[in-house]
C-alpha cells in the first residue's frame, strides 16, 4: 500500500526529531562489526591483544573501562531527583504494578520461549538472547517514549524501578532461565557469584557515577546548563564505548563468526519477534486494562451500575464522561515502549564478564542494539498513527479541533464581508 504524502511527511518529521547520535546508531554498529571482522580475518595476531592481567569482575581493565563508559551516559539522563514528586501521584502505583508484571514476569519468559523455539541447537547463542530479555529497559527508552508522546513521568519512574530491580534480580534470573529451567549445565556454565559480581560491577559502578555526575553538575551549574551543555557532551560517550566493545568482540571472534554466520543470524528471528510481540501485546493489554479501570472509576464517581445511564447536566458533559472510559494514550505508549526496550548494555557487559569477549554469548548480545534501534523507530511511527486512529482520554480529536477552527475562521470572514458591504 502506497504511503500517503501526509504520512511520509510525518515519518520525515519524526526522523528529524532524532539526534544525529540516534540516527547513526544502527549504521555505526554495522560498520563496527565489519571493521572488527576485517581485523580478525586479516590481522590474526590482534585477536588476543585486548586481554589484560589486571581484571575487573573477570574482564581486562581496558575492556572494563569501555563497558563502564558505555553504561554511564544513559544513567546521567534519568531524573533521579524528581522520584519523590512522582511517587506522590496515586495513579503511578497501579501502572508500576502492571509494569512489574510485564517487565519481570511476562517478558523474560517470552524471550526464553522464542529463543528455544529458534535456537534449540545453539546453546551459547540462546543464552545470549535470553540475557537480553532479562536486562530490562533503562534510559534509551526515554528517547522513544518522548518521540511517541508518551508519559515522561511514568517512563522515568519505570526506568528507575527497572534499574534497581536489575541489581537484585538479574543474577538469579540468569542462572534460573539459562541453566536451571533450560537443563543446561555443561556449556559455558556460570555460577551465581560470577553473574552477581558482574552485575554489581557493570551496573553498580556506572549507577554510582551517573548519580554523582548528575547531582554534582546540577548543584554546580544548574538544570538549564546541565541539560543544554553537559548532557550533549556526555551522551556520545555511550556510543563510543559501545563501538569500542563491539570492535573488540568481533576482533576476538570475527573469524569464527564468518565460518558460522548463518547460525549467528538465526538470533535475529527471536529478537524481531520479541520486539513486535511485546510492543503490540502490551499496547492492547494496556488499552484494555486502562479502559476497564477508567470505566470502573467513572461508574463509582457517578454511582451507577454497568449499563445504566449517567446523570449528567447536559449532552456535552455526557460526552466528556463517556470519553473518560477510554484508555490513556500516554500511559499505554509508555508501558509499550518500556516493555519492548532492553538494557542491551548490561546484557553485553555481563556476557563479556562471564563468558569472555570472544564468546558466542557476547556476539548474540550485540544483536540487541543492532535490531532494537530501527524496530523501535518504526514502532514510534506506528504509535503516532494509533494516536490518531483510536479514541483516547488524554488526546483531543484533532479533526474536531480543525473543524471548529475552520468554522471560526469562516465566521470571522463572513462578518468582515458583511461589514465591507454595509460600508
Amino acid at each position: 500500500m502506497a504511503v500517503q504524502p501526509s504520512s511520509a511527511k510525518r515519518i520525515i518529521s519524526l526522523f528529524k526529531e532524532l539526534s544525529w547520535l540516534d540516527r547513526l546508531l544502527t549504521p555505526t554498529i554495522i560498520l563496527s562489526i565489519i571493521i572488527g571482522i576485517l581485523i580478525s580475518v586479516y590481522v590474526p595476531d590482534a585477536r588476543d591483544k585486548f586481554d589484560s592481567n589486571a581484571k575487573l569482575a573477570g574482564v581486562g581493565v581496558p575492556l572494563a573501562i569501555g563497558l563502564i563508559l558505555m553504561m554511564v551516559p544513559p544513567l546521567c539522563n534519568v531524573s533521579w531527583e524528581s522520584i519523590h514528586h512522582i511517587l506522590r501521584q496515586r495513579r503511578v502505583y497501579r501502572q508500576l504494578v502492571i509494569s512489574l508484571i510485564i517487565n519481570w514476569i511476562l517478558c523474560p519468559f517470552l524471550m526464553l520461549a522464542l529463543s528455544w523455539m529458534v535456537l534449540f541447537n545453539e546453546t551459547e547463542y540462546r543464552i545470549g538472547i535470553i540475557m537480553i530479555g532479562i536486562a530490562r529497559c533503562i534510559a534509551m527508552v526515554l528517547v522513544w517514549n518522548g518521540l511517541a508522546g508518551g508519559d515522561n513521568t511514568l517512563c522515568t519512574i519505570i526506568v528507575v524501578m527497572n534499574s534497581i530491580m536489575q541489581i537484585v534480580l538479574f543474577a538469579p534470573y540468569q542462572i534460573f532461565l539459562c541453566y536451571v529451567i533450560s537443563g543446561t549445565s555443561n556449556v559455558g556454565s556460570a555460577s551465581y557469584s560470577e553473574v552477581a559480581e558482574s552485575v554489581g560491577a557493570f551496573l553498580g559502578i556506572p549507577l554510582g557515577l551517573g548519580l554523582l555526575i548528575r547531582f554534582g553538575c546540577l548543584a554546580l551549574f544548574g538544570r538549564e546548563k546541565y541539560e543544554k551543555k553537559i548532557i550533549p557532551f556526555i551522551e556520545p560517550w555511550s556510543v563510543v564505548g559501545l563501538v569500542y566493545i563491539i570492535i573488540v568482540i568481533f576482533i576476538a571472534k570475527g573469524y569464527d563468526f564468518i565460518q558460522e554466520i548463518g547460525r549467528a543470524f538465526k538470533c535475529f528471528i527471536p529478537l524481531v519477534l520479541y520486539f513486535l510481540i511485546t510492543w503490540f501485546g502490551t499496547f492492547w493489554l494496556l488499552r484494555f486494562l486502562t479502559n476497564y479501570f477508567n470505566r470502573r472509576d467513572l461508574r463509582r464517581e457517578y454511582k451507577t451500575e454497568p449499563g445504566s445511564s449517567m446523570d449528567c447536566e447536559d449532552s456535552s458533559e455526557l460526552e466528556r464522561s463517556k470519553k473518560l472510559g477510554f484508555a490513556s494514550y500516554q500511559e499505554t505508549i509508555s508501558q509499550s515502549f518500556t516493555a519492548a526496550s532492553n538494557n542491551f548494555e548490561l546484557s553485553l557487559a555481563v556476557a563479556i564478564s562471564v563468558y569472555g569477549s570472544g564468546s558466542k554469548q557476547s556476539i548474540a548480545t550485540t544483536f540487541g542494539p543492532l535490531l532494537e534501534v530501527p524496530i523501535l523507530l518504526i514502532l514510534t511511527i506506528v504509535a503516532r498513527y494509533f494516536k490518531q486512529s483510536f479514541m483516547w482520554i488524554d488526546v483531543e480529536d484533532e479533526n474536531e479541533t480543525e473543524t471548529e477552527a475552520e468554522t471560526e475562521t469562516k465566521g470571522t470572514a463572513d462578518i468582515e464581508i458583511t461589514e465591507i458591504r454595509q460600508k
